[in-house]
């Protein structure tokens, strides 16, 4: 019987019997390097341990699921933006030099997200919203 741990509910049809499950990823790392030639795969609607041939040796529960989940949606995002670095090289676009200014200038300026001030008043000294220019006077 699955504990509250190894929750199965994506998983989209039977699964092979007496399978292991898998709770982290160290442990799904451990089982691949006991078996070797075993990858993870995208399958049932969830993440198999298994040989190329078919063999299962394991798979994640819904709580790894989405930590794999995430990690190949993170992995997503840094490949879009390795990307989106070459095609502004391949425009003679020095793009290190521009992302290391933007870094350069975020450290100066003290931005923060979401654009709420360093300071714990929501008016900076002249009485202006944090960050935003006076308007000019009609």
């Amino acid at each position: 019987m699955a504990s509250m741990n190894n929750t199965l509910t994506r998983y989209k049809s039977l699964l092979p019997p007496d399978v292991i499950i898998a709770e982290s990823k160290l442990r799904f790392a451990e089982l691949q390097h006991a078996n070797l030639g075993a990858l993870v795969y995208p399958e049932n609607g969830g993440y198999y341990l298994k040989f190329p041939e078919g063999k299962v040796v394991a798979i994640a529960n819904d709580r790894l699921r989405s930590v794999i989940d995430e990690n190949l949606e993170r992995d997503g995002m840094q490949e879009e933006a390795n990307e989106t670095m070459e095609d502004l090289r391949k425009a003679g676009i020095d793009a290190d030099r521009l992302k290391a200014e933007a870094s350069d200038k975020i450290k100066s300026d003290g931005c923060v997200r979401d654009g709420d001030c360093e300071e714990d008043a929501s008016n900076d000294f002249d009485g202006h919203a944090c960050g935003q220019q006076p308007k000019a006077k009609s």
